[in-house]
């Protein structure tokens, strides 16, 4: 008898190790987002515990606007961006047929530690009775009219017609339009799913935002950005994209590279940068004192080329970021 209560033993100390070990590689995992042309990862729990508040330190009032519009999110949609550790938002890059270029498709996949059931019931409760259920992949998609603008997650300010959600797993969440809701559950049973590893490149220390793309063959062709011929093509030369923002007791340190179709587009699209770097202030001074502060980033902004990439770092100073914050 003894032997077979260690065995049993051994195994029920096998077996929790196996799902200690699943549920470590699964939160590890990159998160399911569909087909993408631009990428974004977003460490939530750093956002709300340190990076706002130093940020933020200097205005209390601002940071309580955070929280708030959190709150109001929630509110609304029943769900609550602090329960989520790590946040993944993909985007189609669209061409008009006017020329103009949009961003369309966008849908978020959060990992966190919030409760499904628990989720859902507020998502009931915020509907008033108006959260309808379809079913996509033996999974169950709830979707709500909003027709209104809303900030995702209290974050980012988008209009949204029908905002439905996913639970795809005890631990994720997907959420955006319903066509796009049902993507992601495909992208979790591995059809259609974004490459993520457009986002493997060095990062420095304290990146809590990383993002990346490639820009679809035309996309940008016929762009009209009303400054001028040689900024319209050095901005249709633009392929593709990634970059960094990251948090320290100085400030913010960002980081962007846009890759070009070759080195000689990307010599031109240098000189259009430090071009528009040197009439920029002009535009400052006009735009009034709401805009004086954006002369000292201007100053300190180092751009930079190599081969057919170019690369534009920018610190942001600690006393900037408030003000910063308030101007978008």
């Amino acid at each position: 008898m003894r032997r077979t209560f260690y065995a049993s033993t051994l195994a029920l100390l096998l077996a929790a190790l196996a799902a200690v070990s699943a549920q470590a590689q699964a939160a590890s995992a990159p998160l399911p987002l569909p087909a993408s042309d631009a990428v974004l990862t977003l460490d939530v729990r750093a956002l709300f515990a340190e990076v706002l508040p130093r940020a933020l330190a200097s205005d209390k009032a601002r940071l309580a606007q955070v929280g708030a519009d959190v709150d109001e999110f929630k509110a609304r949609t029943g769900i609550d961006a602090r329960e989520f550790d790590t946040l993944a938002v993909g985007a189609r890059v669209v061409s008009l047929p006017s020329g103009a270029t949009k961003i369309d498709r966008v849908t978020a996949v959060a990992r966190g530690r919030f409760k499904p059931e628990a989720l859902v019931a507020a998502a009931r409760a915020a509907a008033k009775g108006g959260l309808a259920e379809q079913t996509h992949g033996g999974k169950t998609v709830y979707v709500a009219t909003v027709n209104d603008r809303v900030k995702l997650f209290g974050l980012a300010r988008m209009h949204v017609r029908d905002l439905a959600f996913a639970v795809l797993d005890p631990n994720t969440l997907a959420l955006g339009e319903p066509e796009d809701v049902r993507a992601a559950i495909d992208a979790q049973a591995g059809r259609g799913r974004a490459d993520m590893s457009v986002l493997n490149f060095p990062k420095d220390a304290g990146t809590f935002m990383a993002f990346a793309g490639n820009i679809p063959a035309g996309a940008l062709e016929g762009v009209d950005t009303g400054i001028s011929a040689n900024v319209d093509r050095a901005v249709a030369s633009i392929r593709g994209f990634y970059g960094t923002v990251g948090s320290t007791a100085a400030g913010f340190q960002t980081m962007t590279t846009l890759r070009a179709g070759t080195a000689a587009d990307a010599k031109q699209l240098f000189d259009v940068v430090n071009a528009l770097r040197q009439i920029a202030p002009g535009f400052i001074a006009v735009a009034g004192e709401k805009w004086a502060f954006a002369r000292g980033m201007v100053d300190s902004l180092k751009v930079t080329t190599k081969g057919n990439e170019v690369q534009l770092r920018l610190d942001i100073p600690q006393a900037s970021i408030p003000t910063l914050l308030k101007s978008l």
